[in-house]
């Protein structure tokens, strides 16, 4: 008697390897809570509070600012409805503790989130598209074209990529570029988004057109050749389905070492500008408060805490999703 061979569904292989849901788990509550941040109640990231300053984590119920509630109206009107019909005027303060300027440390955390989850994935979406469709090009197509191509990949390895990043920023801080920046619905966020996936496709596009060099050999391509099969088609049915693993595995590593840069930018003043906040400004504070004066820890503690979450997980989820979607585990 034989036994029907049973296949698993990517999904399913995907969560059954060890601490998947835990990575999710935690993965979906930082975004989910970084996402409903204006609907949450604690105040705006920006609201000082002089009286309040430096106050280390505490359970705290406080009547909400009305300049702000009108604020966050106007900007986030659906959120600040959910907010008014959940919560009411009041808002809970210094859950996280506050910093020198009496700024809720919880707000900060889950509004710069939203800033840092939002570079790293344009600008990791940005890498691999240009990355995956340079290194297919190059490595099925061959010959000199394949040369050309990877010469410039070579070429763009040997630019400083963080001075060049300085200069356009520094360029993008002139008032008049900036005023035809928003004229055009561009603002200085968006093109730190661009500019940070234009330089981050190399690495991508050299590991893609090594797979594609090995996978074009293989039979099952040669016998679609034989038949006549057009190389768009090739690419589409046979190339890139065993390509996918790979790039959702660097991809899911690219998101945390984009985060990464853009922190590492923040931190010295090039990246969001405040009154705008991103994780990495936080750690700049956050390595501020550390003084001999006194140790404001939590300042250190929950910023380094959310980053160092979202980077484990997104890590793990990586591997997993290799493992899911290698083809040759389908069985």
């Amino acid at each position: 008697m034989t036994r029907a061979l049973t296949r698993k569904t990517p999904w399913k292989r995907f969560l059954q390897r060890s601490g998947t849901r835990t990575a999710l788990v935690l993965l979906g509550t930082v975004v989910a809570l970084s996402l409903a941040a204006p609907a949450l109640p604690i105040p705006l990231p920006s609201d000082m509070n002089a009286a309040a300053a430096s106050h280390s984590p505490e359970l705290n119920w406080q009547q909400a600012n009305s300049i702000s509630l009108k604020e966050l109206e106007s900007s986030h009107p659906f959120a600040a409805s959910i907010r008014r019909s959940l919560f009411g005027s009041r808002e809970l303060a210094g859950l996280l503790g506050t910093d020198d300027l009496g700024r809720d440390l919880l707000s900060r955390v889950l509004w710069g989130g939203r800033v840092s989850l939002l570079v790293g994935l344009i600008a990791s979406l940005v890498s691999a598209l240009v990355g995956v469709s340079w290194g297919v090009v190059a490595g099925y197509r061959g010959g000199r074209l394949d040369q050309f191509m990877m010469r410039l990949v070579d070429i763009g390895y040997s630019i400083p990529f963080l001075f060049v990043v300085i200069l356009l920023i520094a360029v993008l801080r002139n008032d008049e570029l900036a005023s035809h920046m928003r004229s055009a619905g561009l603002n200085r966020i968006s093109v730190l988004y661009l500019v940070i996936g234009g330089i981050s496709w190399l690495t991508m596009a050299r590991i893609v057109r090594g797979q594609v060099l090995s996978i074009r050999k293989a039979p099952y391509v040669a016998a679609a050749q034989a038949l006549g099969a057009r190389g768009t088609r090739i690419v589409r049915c046979h190339i890139l389905p065993n390509l996918w693993g790979i790039i959702v595995v660097y991809l899911t590593l690219t998101v945390p070492r984009v985060m990464l840069f853009e922190a590492f930018l923040s931190f010295l003043g090039l990246g969001v500008e405040p009154p705008g906040v991103s994780w990495g400004i936080l750690a700049s504070e956050g390595l501020e408060s550390l003084t001999v004066l006194g140790v404001s820890w939590w300042m250190v503690v929950f910023p380094g805490l959310a980053l160092a979450i979202t980077l484990g997980t997104l890590n793990s989820l990586g591997d997993a999703l290799r493992d899911a979607l290698d083809p040759r585990l389908s069985r």
